[in-house]
């Protein structure tokens, strides 16, 4: 059995790096061959794309979600860089919101370069990507209305995550639907994926709810990541919502008061 799953992780690996890989170097290519006049924002640009920004399991999901319903794959590596892009300038706005300057062990371009450049590279990356798109898909309606769906879904998540932040007691319901909210760009990938791999109804619709079922997972396991991380908690204490987890171990009557003395404290160090 354990031979078995390292095998699928392997392969799993694999067509992250083979996929996911050549689809992002392309959309660096992409941002690098534009002419940014700032050079404060152009610096950002490349830090962002090149140092920072490694994120293939999108465009990895996407190809194989057209696979999967007997698409190309290799027709939708191309189609996926505009995503890359609004994908990328959505996460550095997010990082502006949540006021996060350390990520991943990494600076990210709002600590890096601050606030008013971190909003006008987003801006660049949103606008480039959403350009693309009418001429990357031949299905441009249909796309577009997904990806209007996805900043809708995740602008209504990062309004009600402004509404929770600071409070010591959320109702685990309240923060699920936060989640489910916030894996709306996996299921635009899947929806967007089948689409181009020329899906029915039914299988679009299926591989949907997939995507908002994975990216729903992904979430809960940085939840997890974050509560390691002394550093990003502190931050998610700060400007955020709590962990899934810490808010469910608040509600417990002989952890809760531990836990609020070491939460809540000033400053939280590696040993808390």
């Amino acid at each position: 059995m354990k031979i078995k799953e390292k095998s699928i992780n392997e392969q799993a690996q694999k067509l992250l790096e083979d996929r996911g890989t050549s689809a992002l170097e392309m959309a660096r290519n992409v941002v690098h061959q534009e002419k940014v006049k700032s050079k404060e924002v152009r610096e950002a640009l490349s830090y962002f794309m090149t140092e920072y920004w490694c994120d293939i399991a999108r465009p990895t999901i996407l190809s194989v979600a057209c696979e999967s319903v007997g698409g190309d794959f290799r027709s939708a590596t191309e189609a996926t860089v505009p995503l890359i892009l609004v994908s990328g300038g959505a996460d550095i706005h997010d990082d502006i919101i949540d006021k996060s300057k350390v990520k991943y062990g990494r600076p990210t371009v709002y600590g890096k370069f601050g606030g008013e450049i971190a909003l006008l590279a987003g801006d660049a990356l949103l606008f480039k990507g959403l350009t693309m798109l009418n001429t990357s898909f031949e299905l441009v309606p249909e796309v577009i209305d997904i990806i209007k769906t996805m900043f809708f879904e995740l602008g209504s998540a990062e309004a009600s995550e402004l509404q929770l932040r600071g409070k010591k007691t959320v109702a685990a319901e309240t923060y699920l639907e936060i989640v489910r909210m916030k894996a709306a760009d996996v299921e635009a990938y899947t929806r967007i994926g089948a689409m181009l791999g020329g899906g029915t109804r039914g299988q679009i619709d299926a591989l949907g709810k997939y995507g908002r079922i994975l990216g729903s997972i992904a979430i809960l396991v940085d939840d997890l990541a974050d509560i390691a991380d002394h550093l990003e908690l502190s931050n998610r204490i700060q400007n955020e919502v709590l962990p899934l987890p810490l808010l469910l171990a608040l509600n417990q009557p002989r952890i809760g008061s531990t836990l609020n003395s070491l939460l809540f404290k000033e400053k939280i160090k590696k040993t808390d």
